[in-house]
């Protein structure tokens, strides 16, 4: 038997191509689900400033003026809101409440409710320059700021108001130790500067190196060190009157210290993590490294962290 077979479309392809064609012309998408959330800490945020209110808690600011705050020791953070999109450098706090954080073109922030909300503020304007790169707090009301240009401001009504008290100049202050009315500051080409009256007067000091000074701390009213470029580490055993130059350790540049109770610990460049022991001239020193290699612009610690902000944030159990 021969079979013929006819040339055309069966009924069910006409089918399925009517209803695709329905689809495109009647049928509208429409979105379903929530919308996907930006992570809190986006790839390329930078923390440059951090402090430990208490045990666990850390506020952390950076980039883009953003400030982060976490409950659970770095585990988790909250991105708060602030008024400023202007690059973060430093934040200190007096209480969980109360802080206050500088950064670039001069900008202050401060909050009285735990960052719930932020305010800016107004400080003086320099023709030069105007970035603020540390601010420290001092009992239970002060605090001091300096930066670029000279920049050394005071406040003292929790960061609501701000006065400029020292000139400009061309050099950066770097960092501050501040115990009541006794003033020190570290900056460019290894300038120290100190005060015994609140800022009414300056005295130079006479600073063993050239290179940059980026930080200094104490541990007592007599007992300090300074750290900066090319691993440079100082101590003074006289309140800052003098100062001696520890044998390097590490080539890397060093910007911040602090004093944990038990031992100075200094972090940099390239993961440079270094811990001092001793005293005065006895102190010995290793360099100690952290596992990501990444540069380090702060250190702060509570009872059973260390905490590192800078091109990632590192965390490291005491």
């Amino acid at each position: 038997m021969q079979r013929v077979f006819k040339c055309g479309m069966s009924a069910v392809p006409l089918a399925i191509v009517g209803g695709l064609l329905y689809c495109a012309f009647f049928i509208k998408p429409t979105a379903s689900g929530a919308a996907v959330q930006p992570p809190v800490v986006e790839r390329g945020d930078l923390m440059y400033g951090v402090a430990v209110p208490g045990q666990q808690s850390v506020w952390a600011v950076g980039v883009d003026g953003k400030v982060w705050k976490s409950a659970n020791a770095a585990g988790s953070w909250t991105l708060q809101d602030t008024p400023t999109q202007v690059n973060l450098q430093d934040i200190a706090v007096w209480s969980g409440q109360r802080a206050v954080a500088v950064g670039n073109n001069g900008v202050a922030i401060r909050t009285a409710d735990g960052g719930l909300t932020w305010a800016a503020v107004q400080l003086p304007k320099s023709h030069i320059a105007n970035k603020l790169i540390r601010v420290r707090v001092d009992g239970v009301t002060q605090a001091w700021a300096v930066g670029e240009a000279g920049a050394v401001f005071h406040s003292a009504d929790l960061g609501a108001t701000w006065s400029r008290m020292a000139p400009e100049e061309d050099i950066a202050w770097n960092d501050l130790h501040v115990d009541g009315k006794k003033i020190i500051l570290v900056g460019e080409f290894g300038h120290i500067r100190c005060s015994e009256d609140g800022g009414t007067t300056w005295r130079d000091g006479v600073s063993p190196v050239k290179s940059s000074l980026m930080a200094v701390a104490f541990r007592n009213e007599r007992d300090g060190m300074a750290v900066g470029l090319e691993g440079v580490m100082l101590t003074t055993g006289d309140g800052g009157q003098s100062w001696t130059l520890l044998k390097p350790v590490t080539k890397e540049h060093l910007f911040d210290v602090t004093w944990d109770g038990a031992r100075w610990l200094a972090v940099g460049d390239h993961g440079a993590f270094v811990s001092v022991t001793g005293e005065g001239m006895g102190a010995q020193a290793k360099s100690l490294r952290d596992k990501s290699r990444a540069w380090h612009t702060r250190i702060a610690f509570d009872d059973h962290h260390y905490y590192m902000a800078g091109a990632d944030f590192n965390v490291v159990t005491r």
